[in-house]
């Protein structure tokens, strides 16, 4: 949903946000990026995968553990379309970030899904400091700070120019199975609302930076997983494999790294663009059963062959461990 183009190596470097209770962990400001790591802020922050649920058969196959994602809404809707126990929200760009942080906030001081959505498209900056009171820790910060406010506001009320109208689309709702984001708006969808609400208010939507070029990082982030009971369900890149030559080299090395932590369950979800243009994307995953046991040269071929096959075609597709790319 969120494509990063940054050149090279630069353009799979990640912030992971992990809000927690206790020490606070925030996210880095662009400055204090060393170059390699700056992201161009804020091209990405609204959704150009408009039809997320043509990956419900994938999504259907998640053992509802932690959903670690890349993106702004994406993230928050894959957590919501498979049951996710946490939500782990992942970007370079520090302003996908703060999008996180504040709708996390949002949605844990919503009262219902029709207060959530005029807290997120009208509320004023003296309603969310009313709302502010009734948080405590980070999000009370978050939500009191007119900066937040005004953030919210400029670049995502009012953010119309990008992908065919932005925010406008999810701001819709959708009525027909070819509209924008049908089947899965969490604005309009109660089921899909309550669940990233549950996780907002029990403070299970956590805070971290992480370079997943960086064994030692992506180590880090699944001990800290697994020091909290949580299963690996989801790790979703969106197209870091096709955002740069290097793009699959990296993606097999961090993959192989989860593998060793996931379950056989947990899948590893991309997207690619398909060959028609525009807001069309196709969906794929690898399940880690069959992740597990092959080294990264042959991990890195299976999401060549991947990228080629979904950018031949016209249509938008779902493919999980495809069996004209694993051999099967």
């Amino acid at each position: 949903m969120y494509k990063w183009r940054a050149p090279a190596l630069a353009a799979v470097v990640l912030l992971i946000a992990f809000v927690t209770p206790g020490p606070s962990y925030s996210a880095q400001t662009n400055a204090s990026l060393p170059d390699e790591r700056k992201p161009n802020p804020g091209i990405y922050l609204a959704p150009n995968e408009q039809h997320p649920a043509v990956a419900l058969p994938i999504y259907r196959k998640s053992n509802h553990g932690a959903y670690v994602s890349v993106g702004t809404e994406r993230s928050f809707i894959g957590a919501a379309l498979t049951e996710a126990q946490a939500l782990v929200v992942i970007d370079y760009d520090p302003q996908t970030v703060q999008f996180a942080n504040i709708n996390r906030a949002l949605l844990a001081a919503s009262t219902g899904r029709e207060d959530y959505v005029s807290l997120r498209l009208q509320a004023s900056l003296d309603v969310w400091q009313q709302r502010a009171r009734l948080l405590t820790g980070e999000d009370k910060t978050i939500l009191s700070d007119p900066d937040s406010w005004t953030f919210w506001d400029q670049k995502v009320r009012k953010n119309v120019w990008a992908w065919g109208g932005a925010f406008q689309h999810f701001d819709t709702e959708p009525k027909d199975p070819n509209d924008p984001f049908y089947a899965s708006d969490y604005l309009f969808d109660a089921r899909l609302y309550e669940h990233l609400s549950r996780l907002a208010k029990h403070s299970l939507i956590w805070a971290r930076v992480v370079d997943l070029r960086h064994d030692a990082e992506v180590r880090s982030v699944c001990a800290d997983l697994k020091s909290r009971g949580l299963p690996l369900g989801v790790v979703d890149t969106s197209d870091v494999p096709n955002a740069s030559e290097a793009g699959t080299a990296v993606t097999a090395q961090y993959v192989k790294l989860f593998s060793i932590y996931a379950q056989d369950s947990t899948l590893f979800l991309n997207t690619a663009p398909t060959k028609k243009t525009g807001v069309f994307w196709s969906y794929f995953a690898f399940t880690n059963k069959t992740i597990r046991g092959h080294d990264r040269a042959t991990i890195k071929r299976w999401y060549d062959k991947e990228l080629a096959k979904i950018a031949a075609d016209d249509h938008m597709r779902a493919w999980l461990d495809d069996p004209d790319v694993i051999g099967r």
